[in-house]
């Protein structure tokens, strides 16, 4: 694992560097260029590490480097944040807005308690859906209850703890998962309400660039398939399984919302005040195992979850 952590930091310490070339093209084809060479570079080298680490390695460097990305896009020239503002960016937050942190250290931002105690109770209720899951015999129920309680604690748990710990510093970040549970509409859902970082990192680098080329709806399905490339090198790879199937998840979600945004069946659908909720749900848990597959789940979900549970000496 030191070559990772070697990769990584080469790409904190080159990476707050690219913006200042004067030439755009060349900025993005260096900070692309990063992207590939140091995704392939973890995905080889920890060929011989058991499931779990070997996402945690692709994961992270993944992270980074689209940090890099976002940060070319950000900025035209020199970065506005300082190089010690872009480590605590790049290492220290998941969401995708490097500007937010150009006002790291100032005075505390409101929200910090209501944020701690949101975490916490989430970290709370994930565990013990984790136990649930353990109990369950049923396959199909305990696989779900084990993804919800992995969501509450990473997505709702520790994401908000850390946006408290942000906030507290002066720094305006806001909450990544926003009650996905109210979306009336896949769209809504992706766009507003889950995973704010993804989403704004997608539209940033992804999305706009070619909207004016290509067109919203081009551009709306190429972002779904970059993300279901980026999922398959995060589920699939780690487990040297279910190669495709997150990618042909995402696929399913784009021919979906583009039918909501076209078929008028299925906009009376999204307009129903219950309806809309049941097709949200239905479409994400549905086709959920191509996203989770089942090697994913045995070699690294679980095991996660029983990590988590020895940690706090409940396995």
């Amino acid at each position: 694992m030191i070559y990772i952590a070697l990769c990584s930091a080469l790409l904190l310490l080159s990476g707050y560097f690219i913006p200042f070339f004067n030439n755009r093209t060349t900025a993005r084809v260096v900070s692309w260029s990063m992207t590939l060479a140091c995704t392939a570079f973890s995905i080889y080298i920890s060929m011989d590490q058991p499931p779990l680490i070997r996402m945690i390695a692709i994961t992270s460097i993944q992270l980074l480097t689209m940090k890099v990305i976002v940060l070319t896009e950000t900025y035209k020239g020199k970065p506005k944040i300082s190089f010690f503002q872009w480590l605590a960016f790049a290492q220290g937050w998941f969401g995708m807005r490097p500007a937010l942190f150009e006002a790291l250290i100032s005075k505390p931002r409101s929200g910090v308690f209501y944020f701690v105690v949101k975490g916490f109770s989430r970290i709370s209720m994930g565990i013990v859906l984790l136990i649930f899951s353990k109990l369950i015999r049923q396959e199909l129920a305990s696989t779900l209850f084990l993804l919800i309680g992995l969501s509450f604690i990473l997505h709702f748990g520790i994401l908000n703890v850390g946006t408290a710990f942000w906030r507290a510093l002066g720094v305006d970040v806001k909450e990544l998962f926003i009650n996905p549970y109210r979306a009336t509409s896949l769209k809504e859902f992706w766009g507003k309400r889950w995973n704010m970082a993804f989403s704004e990192m997608t539209a940033l680098i992804v999305y706009k660039p070619l909207l004016s080329i290509l067109g919203k709806q081009q551009a709306v399905v190429l972002s779904f398939l970059f993300s279901g490339i980026l999922h398959e090198i995060a589920i699939s790879f780690p487990v040297q399984s279910g190669y495709g199937l997150p990618l042909l998840y995402f696929a399913i979600h784009a021919l979906v919302m583009y039918c909501e945004s076209k078929i008028p069946f299925v906009q009376r659908i999204t307009s129903h005040s219950a309806l809309n909720h049941i097709w949200v749900m239905a479409w994400l848990i549905l086709p959920l195992p191509l996203l989770f597959h089942k090697q994913f789940i045995i070699e690294v979900a679980r095991p996660l979850a029983n990590t988590i549970l020895q940690t706090i000496h409940l396995n």
